[in-house]
């Protein structure tokens, strides 16, 4: 996806300052954990210096990490972290702090005793949990009703879920979607139900989601910084490989883009991509 070829491009311009080499590796889709398991083994037989890993399956992975560090390869973890407790660092957004950005944004368009509808990903997701969290705590002082459905991060299912709650409470003030899948479905949702005017908050800052919130679909998108957490990465890993001091937890940044500044955020991440 865009994202990952950002957080690569990221990677590849810290690889090039600090004099490293970087292969990426990855299953073709995030779900083919097995595959990315056995990527791990087998870079780890290869004999690399340093592993960057994103999990697609935090606990089942750990096995595999536990080999690279007997083997003596530092592991650096970036967007999900892993309940691995020797890892180097864990670099990737705060999404509790990331959260509570998207609550403050509309705080001031909600009134007590308003409904909001929340849809986010997979129940038990660390990420989706922390996003949800952040938002209802900055809103924590007005009483609001939350409506949270789990729409499994799946744009069409997005689109069902969003109706269905409308239909049920057309008295929705605001949406917050916890990631630009789901807002991309939302939006499709409320076009659907003539409902354009419930504001939309969309959460990643990938280049459809920014491409909608120019087009008027979003009042906001909370958008990660994956070439921030590419470049943050490499770093760790090579300071790691020399055997410096890098910190547990490294927040790669992440922040509310509107109508102001979209055209601008487009732009970096174009240059980004290199388009």
């Amino acid at each position: 996806t865009e994202y990952w070829k950002i957080v690569m491009a990221g990677a590849e311009d810290a690889a090039k300052e600090l004099g490293a080499e970087v292969d990426f590796l990855g299953p073709q889709a995030e779900t083919q954990y097995e595959q990315q398991i056995k990527m791990i083994e087998d870079q780890i037989a290869t004999g690399v210096n340093a592993l960057v890993v994103a999990p697609s399956q935090p606990d089942s992975v750990i096995p595999a990490l536990n080999n690279a560090d007997q083997s003596g390869i530092p592991v650096v973890l970036v967007d999900t972290d892993a309940d691995f407790k020797d890892k180097v660092s864990f670099v990737g957004t705060g999404n509790l702090k990331a959260g509570q950005l998207a609550g403050k944004h509309i705080a001031d368009l909600l009134k007590d005793g308003d409904k909001v509808a929340i849809l986010r990903g997979q129940m038990g997701s660390q990420t989706f949990d922390e996003r949800v969290n952040g938002f209802q705590e900055a809103l924590a002082d007005k009483d609001i009703e939350f409506i949270v459905q789990d729409a499994q991060h799946d744009r069409e299912k997005s689109v069902n879920i969003m109706e269905n709650i409308l239909t049920a409470n057309p008295d929705i003030k605001a949406v917050y979607a916890t990631s630009d899948e789901m807002a991309l479905g939302a939006a499709k949702a409320l076009a659907n139900k003539g409902k354009q005017n419930i504001p939309l908050i969309g959460f990643d800052g990938t280049p459809n989601g920014l491409a909608a919130l120019q087009d008027g679909d979003m009042v906001a998108n909370v958008a990660q910084d994956p070439y921030n957490m590419g470049f943050q990465a490499i770093e760790a890993a090579v300071k790691a490989v020399k055997g410096e001091k890098v910190e547990k937890r490294m927040d790669s940044g992440a922040k509310v883009i509107t109508e102001e500044n979209v055209a601008e955020a487009i732009e970096k991440i174009n240059g980004n991509l290199g388009k």
